[in-house]
Order: structure tokens, then sequence, then C-alpha cells
């Protein structure tokens, strides 16, 4: 129990910092992709992840590290997700 409390404490100051935000969204939008059962389904999913990319560089350098690979974990998922239907 007390890692689980250490997970939800450490997931909700990482929200605070505002990283949280944009990982819940990569997290929300791999979900989707991942729930589509044909390749045009994905494609809006993997537009957003190609948009994040492009217009979001500086947010997704404020992430650090640990949460810059946690966002490029969700964009591979969904990315995995949609070769799957092609």
């Amino acid at each position: 129990m007390p890692t689980v409390l250490a997970i939800s404490l450490g997931l909700t100051l990482f929200a605070g910092c505002g990283g949280g935000d944009l990982i819940a969204e990569a997290t929300a939008k791999a979900d989707g992709a991942c729930e589509c059962d044909n390749f045009e389904c994905t494609t809006d999913f993997i537009a957003w992840f190609n948009k994040v990319s492009i217009t979001r560089e500086s947010d997704l350098e404020g992430l650090g590290e640990t949460g810059y690979n946690a966002y490029l974990e969700q964009s591979l998922r969904a990315g995995e997700c949609q070769n799957a239907l092609r």
C-alpha cells in the first residue's frame, strides 16, 4: 500500500507541474487509438501526437527525462496499435 501512495503522490506532484496533463492526454489518445477496430479510426489520434511533437516542443522538453519518456511510451503504443491495423 505504501508503494501505491508514493506513486499516487508522485503523479499528483508531477501533474501539478503541468506535465501530468500532457501525459494524461497522451495516455487518453493512445487508449483511443488502441480501441480502434480499423486503421482510419486511428489517424486522428496519431495526428495529435504529430501535432504535439511539432507545435509543443517546449512543453515536451519541460517534462524532463522521466516525463518525456512517459509521453514517448504512449506515442509508441499508439503507433503500434495503428500498425497492427494496417
